[in-house]
């Protein structure tokens, strides 16, 4: 597709300016809810480990990604910023957008075998999911994430906007559209097995392990039962997270073929599936990094008690928690092993060997 079609000699019309809104609308939700998740999450005790650091990640690029279509994107597409629409701008902001879905992406699988593992393998969880190996993940995920993107710059590969589409599409020629497809198809592929699997095993286990605890629930102390739900929260998060982001990737790859489009402007502007496209891809695509964080603060009360008192100091944070009765008989861990802690992996410790409940306060 030549890349006059994308932005440039294109009349921006009434309908155009109704697409950019919905961006504009969908990706500053998301900016100031994962904003938020990336700037607090440190403050809170119960994420302060391996698992913590890595929905950090995730939140920072889910930000980055809504940050660019939010103020880039839309408002280029909507004030019609002809010096903006060049290729040379708008495909550095294309080229940032796919290392934030990577980064976005590849976290959380990880996030979804550390989850996994520590239901699975808990007495291993915290000889794996160490400080190092988390740092190497993280590292590992934003240099895989880069070197995809610069893949595509060397084999001439960019991505420009298209206004009559509202989605990034790759300059062919000289781009070979055959090698990327089939570059995106088998990734898009991996990763949607890849997640359905794990999340799916996990899912089943903490639902056999609600069960069994429901059925011993007369021996439960109040403190066990705050743990659970708290627990439950984490992975009914990841796994609600892993199945939005599995369907973003089927609607985008697969579904959005039945609702094709014409490759010429004045043909794309009088086609009825304009708008089915442009919701499948883009808008799928946005709403999918939008949710991440909306999702993280439902199920996290602890973020909701920041955003009651934002400028709350951390240690206030920690010291407004009041333990249970019995928890003042229990010996606390250290600060330095509780960063290292997996919640999950903490209770299926304990309940295996003592009977009692992890000390990790929820």
């Amino acid at each position: 597709m030549p890349f006059q079609i994308l932005m440039e000699d294109v009349e921006v019309m009434q309908i155009d300016r109704i697409a950019a809104l919905l961006i504009f609308l969908t990706s500053f939700v998301g900016f100031i809810c994962n904003t938020f998740i990336a700037v607090y999450i440190r403050r809170l005790s119960l994420l302060r480990n391996s698992f913590g650091r890595l929905l950090q990640l995730q939140a920072a690029g889910d930000a980055v990604f809504v940050l660019v279509w939010a103020f880039y994107f839309a408002p280029v597409l909507f004030f019609d910023i002809k010096p903006l629409q060049t290729l040379g701008v708008a495909s550095r902001f294309a080229q940032l957008c796919l290392i934030c879905y990577d980064i976005s992406i590849y976290t959380h699988l990880v996030i979804s075998l550390n989850r996994f593992i520590s239901l699975y393998f808990p007495t291993s969880y915290q000889n794996i999911f160490t400080e190092r190996f988390t740092t190497v993940l993280i590292c590992s995920i934003i240099l895989i994430s880069f070197g995809f993107s610069w893949f595509l710059v060397i084999v001439d590969c960019k991505m420009g906007f298209s206004i009559p589409r509202w989605m990034l599409d790759y300059v062919s020629p000289p781009c070979e559209m055959v090698n990327v497809y089939y570059a995106e198809f088998f990734r898009g592929l991996i990763v949607i097995s890849m997640f359905a699997i794990t999340n799916t095993f996990t899912f089943c286990r903490m639902h056999m392990h609600n069960r069994k605890k429901q059925s011993e629930s007369t021996f439960e102390t109040t403190q066990q039962k705050k743990r659970r739900a708290v627990e439950t929260a984490f992975v009914q998060q990841v796994t609600l997270q892993g199945l939005l982001y599995v369907l973003e990737l089927v609607t985008y790859f697969y579904i959005s073929n039945w609702f094709t489009v014409p490759t010429d402007a004045k043909s794309l502007a009088e086609s009825s599936n304009r708008w089915p496209n442009f919701l499948l891809t883009t808008y799928a695509w946005i709403l999918v990094h939008a949710l991440d964080g909306v999702i993280t603060l439902i199920f996290n009360k602890q973020f909701r008690s920041v955003l009651r008192h934002p400028f709350r100091s951390q240690a206030t944070l920690n010291a407004s928690k009041t333990p249970s009765r019995r928890n003042r008989f229990v010996t606390n861990r250290t600060d330095s092993n509780r960063k290292k802690s997996s919640i999950l992996a903490c209770t299926f410790i304990s309940n295996s060997n003592t009977g009692y409940g992890s000390s990790v306060h929820v």
